[in-house]
Formats: C-alpha cells, structure tokens, sequence
C-alpha cells in the first residue's frame, strides 16, 4: 500500500526517505523525489542566487542587502514505538550570523505535539549539528531551515544532508508510511449537482445559518472552479441576504472595481480590462447589474481583502489609490482630492492620512463615506507595516484578517447579512499554511473571531487544465496532472455526479493526499493534509464542464504595455496636479 502515497514515481524504483523528501538536497532530476524542498516564497527574488547549481544553496548580493533564505520539508515518519529520535544536519556557509532549524511535530490530525528550535553558525567546512527530538504522539515532522547572512557581507549557505533517527535506527530502515486508505460509506450524504443547477446553496442545510463562507479554490487559474466560485457567490447575493463579497486581491487596487459594480455612470480605463479576465468581467457586470435597481445599503459590495505587499517608487498602496483618485477626479478636478493625490506620491504617507482625517467633508464631494473609511484603513496599515519586503509578503494572512474584519465590521455588522469570501485554499483553513508560506493562516484567526459562524469551503477538481504563470512573462494553459491512488481526487471521481458537495465528517479526520499548486507551475501538485480539520466541506468537479477561456499561451505584453503606459503619465498628472493645488493656494 505504499502506492497510496507515492504512486507517482514508477514502481520498480525503490525508495527510501532520503530519496523521497530528498533528504540529501540535490537539484538535479531525481525520479525518486517526491517531495523536495519548498522555498519561502517571501525571500524569493530578493537578493539571492544559488550558490551551487546542485545542491539547494544560496547566496546573497551584498549591495541589495543581507542573506536570508527559507527551506521547508514536511516528512510523514514511519510507524514505530521509539519515544525519542535524533535529527543530524550537515551544512556549510560563510558570513552567516545564524542558522536556524525549526522544528514542529504533528499529529495526524495536523496538531502541534512540540516545537523546539536548533541554532548554529555554520563553517566554510562542511560540519554536523545535531539535536534530540521527541516522538511519542508525533506522525509528521515539519522542518524550516532559515538562515541569515552578516550585514554588508556577501555570504552563502550549502545544505548538505539531513539524517533522521528514529531511536538507534536510521529512518531509512523503516519502510515508507502508508497512508490510511480512504473509502465513501453511507454515512457521507453527498449532495450530487449539475453545472446548470440552481439554487445549489438551498440544497446545502449547513450554509444556511453561517455569517461568512469561505470558498477556498485548490488551484488557480481553473475555469471551471472559477465557474462554480462566482455562481455560488452571486447565488449568495440574490437569495442569501449577501451583501459583501470579498477576494483575493489588494484593497487599494479592489476600490475601482467596487466603484464599478455599485455606480452606474462608472466605466474601467484599458488598464484595469486588460488585467480582467473574461469570466471575471461577466461576473462585475451581473453585479453591476444586480445593484442598478438597489440604493445605498442594499448594494452589494466587491472588495478585496490582500493588500500590496510590495512597497517601492512604482508599485505600491499610495499609486494604487493615486491612480483611482485621478482616474475618478478628471472632471470634478476637486481640489481637496487633487491636494491628497499629491500627498499620496510623497515618501512621508503621515501627511496624507492627516489631511485625509481634517478634509473628509471635501473629499466625500468625489468619493463615499465608504470609499474614504477603506482608503484611510488600507493606507494606514499598509504604513505600520514597515517597508521591508519579506516581513510585508510573510505577513499577508495577518494582513487578511484585519482587513476582512474591517470590511464585515463596515458592511456586514449585521449578524442576518451575510460574506462571501473568496481566495486560495490555503488561506482559509484555520490549520496551516502548508505547502507556502509559514505563517497563521487567515482561516486560523477567523475561525478564532466568529467561531462557528466562519465556514471554509473547498474547491477541488478531479482533471483538466489551468492558466499558470511560468514565472516570466507567460501563462501557460497546462494539464493537471491525474489524481494518484490514495488522494481525495481518485476517491471521489467514484462519485456519478459530474459536481458533488461532500460534508466533512469524522470519516475522513486523517492524512489524505490532496492538490494545492497557486498561480505558477511547479512539479508536485498532491501534498498530504487532513482535509476534516481544514475544511467543512469540499465542492468537487469531476470533469471540467467550463473551457479556460484564456489562450494556450498568454503574452502579459498588452497588461505591461498598458501599465508602462499609465507609469508614463504618472508624472506629467502630478504635475498637473502641483500646478492646480499652488494656483489655489495662490
């Protein structure tokens, strides 16, 4: 049965741990991998390099500032009845001021048993560090090793080979775990559905009297799940007393869609429609529509819930909310917006939110009450969260919630309205936000503010194709790959229905197999989780019944020319916007 796990790789191959969750932390093509080692993707790009094309390494430019790097492993231990083992890590580096190895024990249920941290200095000479870990309950390891260069020095980390023992005995003596195996029995009343049907939500008791539920898709850039999220979303809307919908997408950048779906007269400019996809753009215009016969709060909002994480000269919350003020201010010309919209392109964002709390009357002469509430929320807390790029990307769950809870607070506070949130998967389960970024997910402190009112939904699909990114300046439409024996996916294309709703129920509180990929390609799709303590339920399409609209290959060529050109004009607006605000003071 170790097929259930590890059916991917052929079966005449034998395998070890080493081999599996590459242990020995080669690059190179391994058919034997499984599992390698997954980057943080907050430090990706930022200031480092490989240091050695063949193992997992890295080194720093020194002039874009320190060394510092992520790995993380999550290794399923064997079955055995030691109460202690050893983890020995061979490494070296230079200029590193530390090394740190942290560690986590799981439980099948994917609950915390322990945590303990290993610190070291590395030498430029390959040397062992070792430390004892506890066993006793424990099924899973999670592993981070972070590492972090001296200031102003150029400095480098090689990871060299990670032995586990399990008591006296190398984890390699031990055959592979084997996951439980998964079976449907009468006891999961799976609700079965067509594409076409209506009123899916009516046919679901347990969503009926939830405050905010959570539509978390497994994989992006799948149109036949996007279908499906924006059907139950506007079903939410027209029959479900839904009047806030939020999504994966920064707030300052969301205001202009907003602005679009609750005002009439209000149209995109090219940038916004050539960064739009044509599902998406059919889904604005139903609730633009929906809202033209409705006023004041009975209008559905559209609002996203991330916030820009970058923070530079030409992309950031401050020219994301400057260019839905110009965009919207072009013929008002209100001079308080004009004053404001120079403000936000100044280093110093204090000033702005000054002005914005001692102008608001002025201001509210363009935008709504609602509009200045979010924009002077997001720009603060974009502010207090610092400039440093890593810490603003790691953050982003944390950053989800407060917004979130500053949206249901604004637009949903009361308890018979009901939310509709909408993003990846891996945010809205209150568990873990494995296989990305380590961090709280946002699921974790919903579930902890609204407790059984917060509802996480999962979106899975069984095959197809995807929209990915390949990391340059391309979307590539590329299968998915087949469900593997012992996955959820395999389990339920058991289901006749092409579109099932299945309740978590205590039948599957276990370890299963289960895709999770974001918007770029990578090579492992399934990854080991206990669905039961992520999600309430799980939405599952068989067969994809939506064709991605997108071309097999999608040049960003159109979405950049448009942006370069709207970078192009930034200046000359400013300045435009100088010369009314001194003529006025004048």
């Amino acid at each position: 049965m170790v097929e259930l796990l590890f059916s991917c790789a052929p079966q005449s191959i034998s395998k070890n741990y080493t081999d599996v969750y590459n242990l020995h932390f080669s690059v190179e093509p391994d058919s034997t991998i499984v599992y390698p080692w997954m980057e943080n993707a907050g430090y990706l790009g930022y200031n480092c390099i490989p240091y050695n094309f063949r193992l997992y390494s890295r080194k720093n430019i020194k002039e874009l500032g320190p060394l510092v790097t992520e790995f993380e492993q999550r290794i399923i231990l064997p079955v055995h009845k030691e109460n202690e083992g050893r983890l020995l890590f061979e490494s070296r580096g230079e200029n590193l001021r530390e090394v740190s190895i942290l560690l986590d024990g799981l439980d099948s249920e994917e609950k915390c048993i322990f945590s303990d941290t290993l610190k070291f200095v590395p030498d430029s000479v390959l040397s062992i560090v070792s430390k004892v870990i506890p066993l006793h309950g424990i099924d899973m390891l999670n592993i981070r090793i972070h590492a972090e260069g001296n200031e102003k020095e150029e400095a480098y980390i090689v990871l060299s080979q990670l032995d586990i023992k399990i008591g006296n005995k190398d984890i390699n003596e031990y055959p592979l775990r084997e996951l439980p195996s998964l079976s449907l029995n009468k006891n999961i009343k799976i609700i079965p559905f067509q594409p076409d049907t209506k009123e899916i939500c009516e046919r679901i008791d347990e969503f009926k009297d939830k405050r905010i539920l959570a539509l978390g898709e497994s994989i992006h850039g799948n149109s036949s799940i996007r279908h499906l999220v924006y059907k139950l979303m506007i079903e939410n809307v027209k029959n479900q007393s839904c009047k806030l919908l939020i999504w994966e997408m920064p707030m300052e950048m969301s205001f202009v869609y907003n602005r679009y779906v609750t005002d009439q007269s209000f149209t995109l400019d090219s940038v916004e429609t050539s960064i739009i996809d044509s599902q998406r753009m059919e889904f604005m215009n139903e609730l633009k529509q929906y809202n033209s016969i409705k006023k004041g709060k009975d209008k559905v909002q559209l609002l996203g819930m991330d916030y820009s994480s970058t923070w530079n000269p030409k992309q950031n919350t401050a020219i994301y909310i400057f260019d839905f003020l110009t965009h919207l201010n072009r013929k008002q010309k209100i001079l308080a917006v004009d004053y404001l919209s120079v403000l936000l392109m100044e280093k110093d964002w204090n000033k702005a939110i000054e002005y914005i709390n001692e102008h608001k009357d002025e201001i509210q002469r363009l935008l709504t009450a609602d509009e200045l509430e979010c924009i002077l929320h997001i720009l603060t807390l974009s502010r207090d969260m610092g400039m440093d790029r890593s810490k603003r990307f790691i953050g982003r769950d944390s950053v989800m919630f407060v917004n979130t809870k500053f949206l249901l607070d604004h637009f949903s506070a009361s308890s018979n309205r009901k939310a509709v949130v909408y993003s990846h998967a891996v945010h809205i389960n209150p568990i873990s936000t494995y296989p990305v970024v380590h961090c709280t997910p946002l699921g974790k402190y919903l579930k902890e503010q609204y407790s059984d009112d917060y509802w996480p939904v999962l979106l899975l699909i069984g095959q197809g194709s995807a929209t990915l990114s390949d990391g340059m300046l391309t979307n590539v439409e590329r299968k998915l790959q087949n469900p593997p024996a012992g996955s959820i996916e395999s389990l339920l294309n058991q289901v006749e229905s092409n579109v099932s709703y299945i309740p978590m129920i205590s039948h599957f509180n276990h370890m299963s197999l289960s895709r999770m990929k974001g918007n770029r390609h990578t090579s492992q799709e399934f990854y080991p989780y206990n669905l039961y303590q992520r999600y309430k339920g799980i939405f599952f399409i068989k067969n994809p019944f939506v064709e991605n609209r997108d071309k097999d290959s999608i040049i960003l060529s159109n979405a950049i020319k448009h942006f370069l050109q709207r970078e192009r004009q930034r200046p000359k607006i400013l300045e435009d916007l100088k010369r009314r605000v001194i003529v006025d003071k004048l």
